[in-house]
């Protein structure tokens, strides 16, 4: 099973984090029992490739 905070493999306990959906049936993640960092995710363009 991955991680939905930091996409790394869970070996061991889980925590599942339900959110209920407001007109759907909702999704449940499962994280890393405590902290764990989320992983970097790129929310800007890069550049013009200079």
């Amino acid at each position: 099973m991955i991680c939905d905070r930091c996409d790394k493999p869970i070996e061991g306990k889980v925590e599942e984090l339900n959110q209920d959906g407001q007109s759907g049936p909702g999704q449940t993640a499962y994280v890393h029992p405590g902290w764990c960092r989320r992983a970097p995710r790129q929310t800007a363009p890069s550049g013009r490739g200079r």
